[in-house]
């Protein structure tokens, strides 16, 4: 994942409770020029902010030049992506803003990073909540249930996952005809792509198009199926069942934190995706 820089007056600005492995590549620039990153501590589970050692940054007009030029070069050749790159080399910058400027190929990049993540993670909370035994067979309404939940999860989730990496692969390697995805768009997508005008850009456009409505697609019905199984599954008094070992227990809350670590990253990649629309809505980005 590609580094983004963020100016902070004081790092206490920084809520590592709402925070998600999905933001472990920020870095956090104070008004002292200190900078802090976030790490993911294993034993008690949480995110936490961690001050990093550099040499001392260049001076921020020289950033701002830099930030420029390569803003210019990226216009020029048609790679948003040189300016997040070029920068990161040089490791000089930070965003202005206090937000980093919004690249949707980084963002694609890192949802299907993040998709293959997802994936095991799924098996792995089906397989704990099973040998948890917190839900036995012998109680056919509940079993039924949360058979009917793992059955969306890997509709919704697993296989879905595997067609929006097969799509992506398509429109990379081997995409079909302009017409065939034209003939997939809205109204208003419609209406952009007959304006593009360039097979180029309309090729651009179809791209960002196609992977915006594969990821939100995805995470909408995945983020119902895990909201489905948090629900069912927080109404259980797990520490009352005495038949359940240690063993049993540890891997029901493994499960439970799982899962509420994945709702939490998708609901920052739907955000991201409503960034995405918002892209592919401007047709100067083509």
């Amino acid at each position: 994942m590609k580094t983004q820089f963020i100016r902070i007056n004081d790092i206490s600005e920084v809520d590592t409770s709402r925070a998600t492995v999905y933001d472990l590549n920020k870095r956090y620039i104070d008004s002292h020029g200190n900078m802090f990153g976030l790490r993911y501590n294993r034993e008690n589970r949480k995110i936490e902010i961690i001050k990093i050692i550099r040499t001392p940054a260049k001076t921020a007009s020289y950033y701002q030049q830099r930030m420029a030029q390569q803003k210019y070069l990226a216009r020029e050749e048609g790679q948003a992506a040189a300016v997040t790159a070029r920068l990161e080399e040089d490791d000089t910058g930070f965003e202005e803003s206090g937000e980093a400027a919004f690249d949707p190929t980084t963002f694609i990049n890192r949802c299907l990073e993040m998709m293959k993540t997802h994936r095991d993670r799924l098996n792995g909370i089906m397989m704990n909540i099973k040998n948890s035994k917190v839900v036995p067979e012998t109680e056919r309404m509940d079993a039924s249930t949360l058979a009917g939940i793992f059955r969306n999860m890997d509709i919704d989730g697993i296989r879905r996952i595997e067609k929006v990496i097969d799509n992506h692969r398509e429109l990379t390697n081997y995409p079909r005809s302009l017409s065939y995805y034209q003939s997939k768009l809205d109204t208003a997508g419609r209406e952009i792509f007959e304006a593009l005008g360039e097979d180029g850009r309309r090729t651009r456009f179809i791209f960002f198009s196609e992977m915006h409505g594969s990821i939100r697609h995805l995470y909408r019905s995945l983020l119902k199926a895990l909201r489905d199984l948090e629900f069912f599954l927080s109404e259980k008094d797990v520490e009352g069942m005495k038949h359940l070992t240690f063993s049993e227990k540890q891997q029901f809350q493994d499960a439970m934190t799982s899962i509420q670590n994945t709702i939490r990253e998708i609901t920052a990649i739907l955000r991201d995706a409503n960034r995405l629309e918002e892209f592919i809505g401007n047709s100067e980005n083509f």
